[in-house]
C-alpha cells in the first residue's frame, strides 16, 4: 500500500481557490468589496517586504471579516461543490481515483486555510487533508492567527505530516516549486502544468497538462468580486 501527497490550488483545478472563493464571498456581499481598503495598505508592507507571505495571507482573508462561523462554513460547503468540484482536472482525478481504488493512503496538503480544504479533502475522500489552520472564533477576526509552524507551504508541509507519522511517500502530485521540500520525502513526482524552471527541477517526472480554462484578468475580476 503506497502513499500519494496531493497538493490543491493549481494541481487539482486551474488558479487559486484563496482567490476564488474571495470572489465567491464579494459576489454574495457586495458591500465586502470595502474590505479592499483594508487591504491596499498590507499589499503595500507586503511589497516593502515588511509583510511575509503569511502576514499577507492573514490579511487577505479581510472579505470575511466579521462573518459568524456557521455563515462562513456554509458559505465553504456551497463553493467547494459548486466551483472547486466542477473545475478538477479529470486527469489529475484519475489519478487520485486509482490511488483509492488500489487502497493507498492519500493526503491533501495545501497551503489554501482549512476553511473549505477540509470540505474538498471529505469531498473527494482523501484519508488525510491538511490546510492552513487558523485560530477558532466565532466571528472570523481580522487577520486571523494562524497557529506554529505556521502558513502550511514549503518546509511547513513536512512538519504537518510528520505529525500523521508520513515521513515518506511513494508520489507526490503538484503544479508549484514551493513544494520541491515535499516532493523531496517521494521516491517520484507528478507535475501538473508546470513551469519550464520547475521541471527542469526535477528531472523524471511526470508531466499533466491538463486545460486551464480560467477567465481573463483572473486575479483582479476575483478581488474585486466579479
Amino acid at each position: 500500500m503506497a502513499t500519494a501527497l496531493f497538493d490543491m490550488d493549481g494541481t487539482l483545478f486551474a488558479g487559486d481557490s484563496q482567490l476564488r472563493f474571495c470572489r465567491w464571498i464579494l459576489k454574495r456581499h457586495g458591500l465586502r468589496r470595502l474590505y479592499l481598503l483594508a487591504v491596499a495598505p498590507c499589499g503595500i508592507l507586503r511589497g516593502l517586504h515588511i509583510f511575509n507571505t503569511e502576514r499577507m495571507k492573514r490579511a487577505f482573508l479581510a472579505y470575511a471579516w466579521g462573518m459568524p462561523t456557521e455563515q462562513l462554513q456554509q458559505h465553504c460547503r456551497e463553493f467547494v461543490s459548486q466551483e472547486l468540484l466542477p473545475a478538477l482536472y479529470p486527469p489529475v482525478l484519475e489519478k487520485l481515483k486509482a490511488h483509492q481504488q488500489a487502497g493507498d493512503t492519500t493526503v491533501l496538503c495545501s497551503a489554501s486555510p482549512d476553511w473549505w480544504t477540509r470540505h474538498v479533502g471529505a469531498a473527494l475522500g482523501f484519508t488525510h487533508t491538511i490546510g492552513t489552520p487558523t485560530q477558532d472564533f466565532e466571528r472570523v477576526p481580522f487577520m486571523p492567527a494562524i497557529p506554529q509552524p505556521g502558513n502550511n507551504k514549503g518546509a511547513n508541509k513536512l512538519v504537518r505530516l510528520a505529525e500523521l507519522g508520513i515521513t515518506q511517500a511513494e508520489v507526490g502530485y503538484t503544479d508549484s516549486a514551493a513544494d520541491l521540500p515535499m516532493l523531496s520525502i517521494c521516491e517520484r513526482a507528478v507535475l501538473v502544468n508546470p513551469k519550464q524552471a520547475f521541471a527542469r527541477a526535477v528531472p523524471g517526472a511526470e508531466i499533466l497538462t491538463p486545460q486551464k480554462n480560467l477567465p481573463s484578468a483572473f486575479a483582479l475580476r476575483c478581488v474585486l468580486g466579479l
